[in-house]
């Protein structure tokens, strides 16, 4: 009996150990986010760079994280970085398929295709691919002529997509972005 007590007390010790790890590497996760947030703020947008990448780099399964991925891309983008935000959204979109952001990670890499002087045809048959996907479901209005959906970045930019029946337009901080015509 003393002895099922012992290992029944080191069961439980073991279990406030590794419950008291998660816990920490989840507040550590979120001290690095908020680092980064507070030097976005300031507009130190290359610390919170090195932020961003430290949470992905520590914490991969963090959904902070994934929010930080789409920080580092949009960062990218905002300094002319195509090549890699173009690596960075197309990562996003296959790692979190389901996520909010997605549609405007997708809206991004067409902004950035269509700022390239000279896109290569691999980036033409992109664009006509991510056109395809933004069409491709079908857009069922009830009594709107639209239907809005938006999302506020890392970045503090406000996104906002508005479905019409003919075209679909993107606003980046309430400045035109982006539309898109089937």
């Amino acid at each position: 009996m003393k002895k099922i007590n012992y290992i029944f007390l080191f069961t439980v010790v073991l279990f406030v150990i590794f419950s008291a790890q998660q816990l920490y590497a989840i507040e550590y996760a979120r001290a690095r986010y908020d680092l980064a947030m507070r030097y976005i703020k300031n507009k130190q947008p290359d610390f919170a760079l090195m932020e961003f990448r430290s949470v992905i780099r520590d914490f991969p399964k963090s959904p902070l994280a994934q929010r930080s991925v789409f920080a580092i891309a949009e960062y990218y983008y905002d300094h002319k970085m195509y090549h890699d935000a173009i690596k960075d959204f197309t990562g996003y979109i296959k790692s979190y398929p389901g996520s909010k952001a997605n549609v405007f990670a997708k809206a991004y890499l067409l902004k950035i295709i269509e700022e390239i002087i000279d896109p290569t045809l691999e980036e033409k048959d992109k664009l006509e691919d991510i056109k395809k996907e933004f069409f491709s479901t079908p857009l069922f209005l009830l009594f709107k002529e639209y239907k809005e959906t938006s999302y506020r970045s890392p970045f503090r930019n406000k996104f906002k997509i508005r479905y019409d029946i003919d075209n679909i337009e993107v606003y980046k901080n309430g400045q035109f972005f982006l539309t898109l015509k089937p």
